[in-house]
């Protein structure tokens, strides 16, 4: 292998691939990055086993050249932190000796003891056998991810449900995650028509991963899915990640069918007041009271404090009515909505609260179950 790159497109492409490096794995060859090099350009590709990273550089004959092919795994972290204190804009990468990888800049001249590339685990750069595909505009994924993966478990008691559910049916994807608690729920329109249905469980913090590579927001993310695994390419970027099998719950009964009450409120000025009072909530409970044009907000603690804040609404049609919620949970609701304005909907006090932005253009809908007290 001999090849010739620009440092900063050398490290835009090992950024990318290290967020699936296995850094605490057993097994050592998990700790590294592929470097291959060919006549299409360098890839570079990482893995965890749960999740796979690839990352081509195209060659140009300008800022990337390749002379001689090759391939290597090198250790993730130290050719990362060697790249990025090198003085140079230029960098030769140099495989002579079997495995071991010459890394020169400028004056610096650096030698790492790589592994073979033959034992690490394989990415499929053809096409997903028998898949079914679909595309997504990068803009509008990412947002539905930021809003949907938010409220997915963190337990591992149940596994499906530290999963984001991607239920494809003709032209929409639904999006659907939940805690138990919380809900979330978005539909994204398919772009290009294929028609393809199919129904998979991706891990909430891959597709967190995916969301932070989508930097282009003008190009659509193509979206493939076969057997055990689902797999994502734009731009150069291809990641692939293993779905969570088990079947996720139907939220058919879970949605209120109808309400006693609806409020309208601007959303930051709710998130505000909302963040005010759990600072003094006990067990992050806040008391949410709503009355002619106005929602109160409560919240106490014994022998520290209580406090109350007031929301003005736009609209209310309904009942009056009184509930309490955790209000961190809410608060990563509110956060994550990308709109002006909130509908907020109450069926009841056992039922849950729903959460709607009202000036978006893609159906989403959030749930929150309400906590039982004593007032």
């Amino acid at each position: 292998m001999l090849v010739q790159i620009r440092k900063d497109s050398l490290i835009n492409a090992v950024q990318h691939v290290l967020r699936a490096v296995a850094v605490n794995s057993p097994i050592p060859i998990l700790q590294g990055i592929v470097i291959y090099a060919c006549t299409e350009g360098i890839i570079l590709t990482a893995s965890n086993i749960s999740m796979t990273i690839q990352y081509k550089i195209p060659q140009d004959d300008v800022s990337t050249i390749v002379q001689r092919a090759g391939a290597v795994v090198i250790p993730a972290r130290y050719f990362y932190d060697v790249i990025r204190k090198l003085n140079n804009d230029v960098v030769v990468l140099e495989l002579k000796d079997k495995l071991i990888l010459t890394v020169m800049s400028g004056g610096s001249r650096v030698s790492l003891c790589g592994m073979d590339p033959n034992e690490f685990p394989s990415i499929n750069n053809g096409e997903l056998y028998s898949c079914k595909r679909m595309q997504i505009n990068n803009l509008i994924f990412r947002s539905a991810i930021k809003q949907v993966a938010i409220v997915a478990s963190t337990s591992e008691t149940r596994p499906v449900l530290m999963g984001v559910s991607f239920e494809c049916d003709n032209n929409s994807l639904n999006m659907i995650a939940t805690d138990g608690i919380r809900l979330a729920s978005q539909t994204l329109h398919n772009q290009n028509n294929s028609n393809d249905n199919f129904k998979a469980i991706i891990p909430a913090k891959n597709l967190f991963e995916i969301s932070k590579m989508l930097n282009d927001d003008d190009i659509t993310t193509e979206i493939e899915v076969s057997g055990n695994r689902i797999q994502f390419k734009a731009n150069g970027l291809k990641v692939q990640s293993a779905l969570i099998e088990g079947t996720f719950p139907s939220i058919k009964n879970v949605v209120p069918k109808s309400y006693l009450c609806e409020i309208l409120v601007n959303r930051i000025g709710f998130l505000q007041a909302v963040e005010c009072v759990t600072v003094l909530a006990s067990e992050s409970i806040i008391q949410l009271v709503v009355g002619p044009n106005k929602l109160k907000l409560l919240s106490s603690t014994a022998e520290i404090g209580d406090i109350e804040n007031e929301v003005p609404l736009m609209e209310m049609l309904g009942d009056e009515f009184n509930i309490s919620l955790n209000g961190k949970f809410l608060i990563d609701i509110l956060r994550n909505c990308d709109c002006t304005n909130l509908r907020i909907k109450y069926a009841g006090k056992n039922n849950p609260i729903a959460v709607l932005p009202i000036d978006s253009d893609i159906s989403t809908l959030f749930l929150i179950t309400p906590i039982r007290t004593h007032n």
